[in-house]
């Protein structure tokens, strides 16, 4: 901290302690050289010369006043009016991003005819000034709109790389000024002419001439022509530079509101954009705050643009609280890795970082919503790296055109999905939707019908004959209807993938069921199409592990082992699986791989009667090495087989975590992983897929997990899964299918090329959406609408990033399937009783949305996971939090506020609790999804899903790492 801020903000402290004591009233007041002016209002010398001998080691001057005193005096008097005790002064810079509350620029009226959007960017190198020349383009050759873009960096301007500018002759000549030059002389001389600062790059490309830009300055070499001295326009710009007082709101303001004024007048511009400079600047804090009707945010994913993020959400949030304005913000993560997953998991953790920061600057800091209220989010945006982006600017032939005509070629052509969806959000905003006029839909007779129609299909699809909701993840029958096929599949026929892992409710057991059931030949005959297999080989599965409870021939009580007796628990447990795994294959081997040769050990394959009999039947064949190697040939010769008849089998083993307690992975599962690890090569037609929880994954020991990472197929959701799963449950209804597209047709909001272009895709691709978010907005949009807002009206988000941000995991980058069907489900009944006036959107927000509805879906969540095995202390813990918790009731919780919360259930719930420890509790969080733990540099910090905060009570708050002394 700065010292004389932290001298200024302790005796604001002492001051406030003695005021109605010792003294009557005070101010302090920050120098601009660097001093502290302290009036004290009051008659008591001794207390006031005390404070003179504490600080006089310090730039600190004293001064007490009668209260008298005070009112002779207009300067003393009006000063000790301001409501702050702390005055900060005068500044020599950024003023216009500091003491925003009291600062009457802010609240300037954004009554310009023009729309007029700010790109920042804290850091440089994130896509800032190659998306707005992109946008700009977008706008003027596929929408025929006039643009006027501003380079405000005017320490670092830079244009040249784009419009094909580097040879500009104009620019080269010197002959067109730009904005310093303009602020410049607008100060010294009013009247001057905008011709001579803006500069069209016309290059006779149609569509081109829409485009204007001032440029941040003179750069040209040349020598000024009424120079004697060989002074560039380059020297003169810096000496303009030199003299504009950027730290002067008002000069500014008054500057760009005249440079905005005459460039409208000259040439007419639907849109201004500018390109603001980075880091903290009194440039942003004027163009953007003060004059803008909208900020487009860029932000990578590093650290080191953290400090900027929270600035530029800082103040928005700031300026939107303190008074009624329309500004709105974009926020574009970016630049992200080209692979599509990878950019999903770094993009779904900025969503859940920067949608919790904006929860405790509402809640906290500017205290305008409670820990009960939702909070407003910013829109959110993904920019992948492109390899046509990245070439602007660097020469590769003697062709100077050529990068800038791929550019061209690349902004028409939309086929760069992130600029598709930057630039639809940008236009739907509500500064720039003015632009493109929508024709509003009359209602047409029979629409509601359908809308009714959508509504009770999809119930019917989402209940069971009881009227309850159906678990999607882990209990529902696979219907190969609305079976979802999603990328990772496509690895399922790697022999090397043989680790299938996620979290709880993911659907691994729906995808085990679906690899299982003979009956799904379609399912199987799809899942290779997209694995892209014409080997010809007859692919076959074979469960391992019976699912639990449903009385098959292979379920086996895993409690019957007593680990405390068995001395080599390595060697058992890899010899219990290799048995077992026998034994399991051998009782389908004729009916299912047609394998007719008899085991010598044929009198021990037997299906599992009672686990006493199969435990005791097992370890005979365990302790016996002769036994064991007879086993290893049976495996073996039906290996031969397999080949000869070019079958390929994959052994499934599922049901792990329902059968093992989490405590005894470590001992038991670890030894399953390391004999198929080390087994991979020795079979080369069988095979293992071993599904395994995510956080039980971290449990094993003697195992190297690194190792593995290329052996797994990892199947957590993703928002565009989620979304575009619940669509398929709609557009695989051939009545729904129908009844959607003439619902959208109807609005009129999007193109007939649209309609087409989709169906034709749905049709080839099972009825699911492609994962891109500008494919699937518009059915967002159609059905849960654009935005969200809060009861009182305000706009709380986009669907798309709402309804993500509310559902995410513990682990920030993930979202629950089951929470999202039973929010919906739950949304239904009301959406049906209720006659809307409109049709679009099917499902209004106020139904969703409300309190009520979300706490019933996560309490429906939390219902199904407590009736899962060893989850019984899951209850008990929550019930401790709710009732007598309140202390804990954070967002997060650092790891001794955990240990601590835990303790007290484990000592207040002693008889009643299955696990033992603090530490088995814990795990039992994690492995719900409901904690996750993000190692701190000085204790870890255990997080809450996003889900958990309302129905709970949880509270924002904000980390603050303090070193330890």
């Amino acid at each position: 901290m700065i010292k004389i801020l932290e001298i200024a903000n302790r005796l604001n402290k002492e001051l406030k302690l003695s005021k109605n004591l010792q003294i009557e009233d005070y101010k302090i007041l920050i120098r601009l050289n660097l001093e502290i002016d302290v009036y004290i209002v009051c008659n008591d010398d001794d207390f006031f010369k005390s404070k003179q001998k504490q600080y006089e080691g310090y730039a600190v001057n004293f001064r007490k006043f009668s209260r008298e005193e005070i009112e002779e005096y207009p300067y003393l008097s009006d000063s000790f009016k301001e409501i702050e005790s702390i005055d900060y002064g005068l500044k020599y810079r950024l003023n216009s991003l500091l003491n925003k509350g009291h600062n009457s620029l802010y609240k300037f009226t954004k009554d310009f005819p023009v729309p007029i959007v700010t790109f920042y960017s804290y850091k440089g190198g994130m896509g800032r000034t190659t998306t707005l020349t992109s946008y700009a383009l977008d706008l003027a050759l596929n929408h025929n709109k006039r643009v006027c873009i501003i380079d405000c960096d005017f320490e670092a301007p830079g244009y040249l790389n784009f419009f094909n500018l580097a040879n500009n002759l104009i620019l080269k000549s010197g002959e067109k000024n730009g904005v310093v030059e303009f602020l410049v002389d607008y100060a010294f001389k009013e009247t001057v002419d905008i011709e001579d600062y803006i500069i069209s790059p016309d290059i006779g490309i149609k569509g081109i001439e829409n485009i204007f830009l001032v440029p941040a300055g003179n750069l040209s070499d040349t020598t000024v022509n009424d120079s004697d001295e060989y002074v560039s326009h380059r020297d003169q710009y810096l000496e303009g530079l030199s003299r504009l007082d950027l730290s002067n709101e008002y000069t500014l303001i008054e500057g760009f509101n005249n440079l905005f004024k005459r460039i409208h007048e000259k040439i007419k511009p639907d849109v201004i954009l500018i390109d603001s400079r980075t880091g903290f600047n009194d440039i942003f804090g004027t163009t953007a705050l003060m004059l803008s009707n909208l900020i487009v945010g860029f932000f990578g994913s590093s650290e080191q643009t953290k400090p900027g993020l929270r600035f530029l959400l800082d103040k928005f949030y700031e300026l939107n609280s303190d008074i009624e304005n329309d500004t709105e913000l974009l926020l574009i993560n970016s630049i992200l890795p080209k692979d599509l997953s990878e950019s999903e998991s770094f993009h779904n953790a900025f969503i859940s970082e920067v949608g919790q920061y904006v929860q405790f600057i509402q809640e906290k800091k500017l205290k305008y919503i409670s820990s009960n209220e939702d909070s407003k989010i910013p829109s959110f945006f993904k920019l992948r790296r492109n390899s046509t982006l990245e070439k602007l600017g660097i020469k590769q032939n003697d062709d100077e055109q050529q990068d800038f005509q791929n550019h061209i070629n690349l902004i028409k052509s939309k086929n760069f999905s992130d600029f598709n969806g930057i630039f639809k959000a940008i236009n739907n905003t509500k500064a720039l939707n003015k632009m493109f006029p929508t024709t509003v839909a009359k209602p047409v007779k029979g629409s509601l019908a359908l809308r009714n129609l959508i509504l009770k299909n999809l119930r019917s699809s989402l209940r069971n004959e009881n009227g309850n909701p159906i678990l999607f993840a882990e209990d529902a029958e696979v219907n190969p209807k609305t079976f979802f096929y999603r990328e990772q599949m496509s690895m399922l026929f790697d022999k090397n993938k043989f680790l299938i892992q996620g979290f709880k409710g993911t659907g691994k057991t729906y995808l085990y069921n679906a690899l299982r059931d003979p009956k799904l030949i379609a399912v199987k005959d799809e899942l290779l199409r997209r694995a892209s297999k014409h080997d010809k080989k007859d692919y076959r599965f074979i469960d391992i592990i019976s699912l639990k409870g449903k009385g098959e021939p292979k379920s086996f009580d895993f409690d019957q082992i007593q680990l405390s007796k068995i001395e080599d628990k390595s060697y058992y447990f890899k010899n219990f699986w290799l048995v077992y795994t026998w034994n399991s294959i051998f009782l389908d081997a004729k009916s299912k791989l047609g394998y007719l040769t008899a085991s010598k050990l044929q009198e021990y394959i037997k299906p599992y009667a009672t686990s006493i009999e199969t435990k005791q039947r097992f370890e005979d064949l365990i302790y016996d090495q002769n036994k064991l190697a007879e086993i290893e040939k049976d495996l073996l010769n039906l290996d031969e087989h397999l080949v000869k008849n070019k079958i390929f089998t994959f052994v499934l083993y599922d049901q792990l975590d329902n059968l093992i307690k989490p405590n005894v992975w470590r001992e038991t599962v670890s030894p399953l992983i390391d004999y198929w690890w080390d087994s991979l090569n020795r079979f080369k037609n069988i095979a293992p897929k071993i599904f395994i929880r995510t956080d039980l994954y971290n449990r094993l020991t003697g195992t190297n997990t690194t190792r593995l990472e290329n052996n797994i197929i990892k199947i957590e959701w993703s928002k565009e899964e989620v979304y575009s799963y619940f669509f398929k449950l709609i557009l695989s209804n051939p009545a729904s299918y129908d009844a959607l597209f003439t619902l959208m047709e109807r609005s009129k909001r999007y193109e007939d090329r649209f309609f087409k272009n989709t169906k034709k895709y749905l049709e080839k691709n099972n009825f699911q959406l492609k994962l891109l978010l500008n494919e699937i907005e518009p059915f967002m949009t159609s059905f849960f609408g654009k935005e969200v807002k809060s009861t009182s009206g305000g706009l709380l988000g986009k669907t798309f990033d709402w309804l993500y941000f509310n559902l995410t995991n513990a682990d920030q980058q993930s979202i629950s399937l089951r929470p999202f069907i039973n929010l919906i489900d739950g949304s239904i009944d009301d959406a049906l009783s209720n006659t809307p006036q409109e049709t679009i959107p099917i499902i209004h927000y106020q139904y969703y949305s409300s309190r009520e509805n979300r706490n019933n879906a996560v309490k429906q969540h939390f219902d199904d996971l407590i009736r899962e095995d060893f989850n019984n202390d899951l209850a008990l813990i929550f019930n401790y939090l709710k009732e007598k918790g309140d202390k804990y009731k954070h967002i997060f919780l650092g790891k001794t506020e955990l240990y601590s919360l835990l303790g007290e259930v484990l000592k207040y719930y002693n008889t009643q609790l299955e696990s033992e420890n603090i530490d088995e509790l814990k795990e039992i969080l994690i492995s719900n999804g409901i904690i996750h733990e993000i190692p701190k540099p000085n204790e870890s910090i255990f997080y809450f899903a996003q889900l958990y905060k309302y129905w709970l009570g949880l509270r924002s708050r904000k980390y603050e790492f303090k070193r330890r002394r």
